[in-house]
Order: C-alpha cells, then sequence, then structure tokens
C-alpha cells in the first residue's frame, strides 16, 4: 500500500513537470551582430570620367570681335582614371558618418575646332583648343545609412584638378597663325554618391558617382605667332569654366575597426 502511493506521488510530480516545461516559452537565439562599419579603410579604384570646358577669349577685345571669334568654344573631354583612396568612419546605429581623400590618375582629354572670321571670309581662322586633365582627386564628407553589409552614402567637400591646355590658330589653307600651351592646377567643389558592400570583415567593394566644378578660371596661354616663319614668342590667356563627371568603382580594406 505505502509503495502504491508514493509511486502515485512520483507520476504526478513527473507529470506536472513535464506540463510546466511545455508551458515555459523557448529562450531565443541570439541574432547575428550586424557589420560594423567603424574604423579606417585604404584601397584603390578605377573608372571612367568625361567633362567639359567652356573657353572665352576677353584679352582679344575689338580684335576678337572684327574677327567674330565665338564667344565661348565648348571642349569635351574623356577618358580611363585609376588611383587609390583612403578615410575613416564611425557607425551609430544605422548612421555612419566619415571623411574621405582619393587621387586618381589618367588622361580626360579632348579637343574642339571652330572655323570663324569677318563676315566676308567665315572660314578665315581655324582655331582648335584642346584640354587634358591628367589627375583630379577629393577630399570630402560622408554620410550614409547603413544595413547590415550594405552601406549607402553620400559625400560632399573640395576637388582639386590639374590640366594641361593646347590653343592653335591657323589661316585658311591649314598655314599656322598661332601656338600656344598652357597648365593649371586649380580647386573647386565636389558632391556624389555611393553604394559599398561589405565581401567579407576587411574587404569592401564600392560604386561611386562623384561632379566636380571647378568655376571659372583665367588660364595662361604662352606661345608663338607665325612659328613656322617669325617665331614671335607672345602670352596671352583663356578663361576657362571646368566639369568633370566620374565613375569610380573600387576595392578597400578595412582595418582598426576600434579605432574610434
Amino acid at each position: 500500500m505505502g509503495h502504491a502511493f508514493f509511486a502515485g506521488i512520483a507520476v504526478t510530480a513527473l507529470l506536472a513537470g513535464s506540463a510546466l516545461a511545455a508551458d515555459m516559452p523557448l529562450k531565443a537565439v541570439a541574432p547575428a551582430a550586424a557589420y560594423d562599419w567603424s574604423g579606417l579603410y585604404a584601397g584603390g579604384v578605377v573608372g571612367g570620367a568625361w567633362g567639359t570646358t567652356d573657353s572665352s577669349d576677353p584679352g582679344l577685345g575689338i580684335l576678337g570681335i572684327l574677327a567674330n571669334v565665338p564667344v565661348i568654344q565648348t571642349t569635351s573631354s574623356s577618358g580611363f582614371i585609376g588611383g587609390i583612396e583612403g578615410g575613416s568612419r564611425y557607425q551609430l546605429g544605422k548612421l555612419v558618418v566619415g571623411t574621405e581623400a582619393d587621387i586618381a590618375w589618367g588622361k580626360v582629354d579632348g579637343t574642339s575646332t571652330t572655323s570663324f572670321g569677318p563676315v566676308s571670309a567665315s572660314t578665315l581662322f581655324t582655331r582648335s583648343i584642346g584640354a587634358n586633365t591628367n589627375w583630379v582627386g577629393t577630399a570630402a564628407s560622408t554620410i550614409g545609412i547603413a544595413h547590415d553589409r550594405w552601406l549607402i552614402y553620400g559625400k560632399a567637400g573640395a576637388a582639386y584638378a590639374h590640366t594641361n591646355f593646347t590653343d592653335g590658330w591657323t589661316i585658311a589653307g591649314g598655314f599656322p597663325a598661332f601656338s600656344g600651351t598652357g597648365t593649371t592646377s586649380r580647386v573647386g567643389w565636389t558632391a556624389g554618391t555611393g553604394i559599398e558592400w561589405a565581401l567579407w570583415t576587411n574587404w569592401s567593394l564600392k560604386a561611386e558617382y562623384d561632379y566636380l566644378d571647378f568655376g571659372n578660371r583665367a588660364v595662361a596661354i604662352n606661345g608663338t605667332i607665325l612659328p613656322t616663319v617669325a617665331n614671335f614668342p607672345v602670352s596671352t590667356g583663356l578663361q576657362d569654366t571646368t566639369h568633370i563627371n566620374q565613375f569610380k568603382a573600387g576595392l578597400n580594406w578595412h582595418f582598426l575597426s576600434d579605432f574610434w
């Protein structure tokens, strides 16, 4: 009789424990930690650039008016670029802020040609203006929104460029009238946007578009009049307004994630 009583108590306790365990919620599995974009990074970029340079020649004065020189001559340029970049970021929630600098080399060049002259000889002169930008750089602040391993961002800051110019005039029939060159390094501003994807903990891929504006600048042109005959040296100048667009793809290595 006693054994049956204690057996009944044991069975009852076992059933009650099973029911209590069934009513208890299961402990949730902790989610995987989101990717952290904080830290420093460095890498390389490749891509293409294209732009326009609007040139005017106010120094010609009355001679330009009499010769019907176009008020603006637009030169379109394009080419491939490649370079290096580096920066730092700090992530707070989904917000990612930082700074970035890059420099890219290439040959973003183009030449424009136009013919003009007095009313009685509208094609008396032919003028060719060339613009070759061989490096560009930016230094900008960045802000973006992260979704784990994806980052969408914008940037704005300063832009730099070095451009070589050529200015050549010929008289009808191809006779050289003037040949000159000039070079300038200039500062402007930039704005852009991009998207970046973290491949692994320390590597990411990016695609970015940037607009660079260098405003209106004077460029000294040094050359010679009648270079094949008199070779008389002369200095003149152009007023140039330059805009450059660039699209870049990049690969970055991330390090010192606990830098901040």
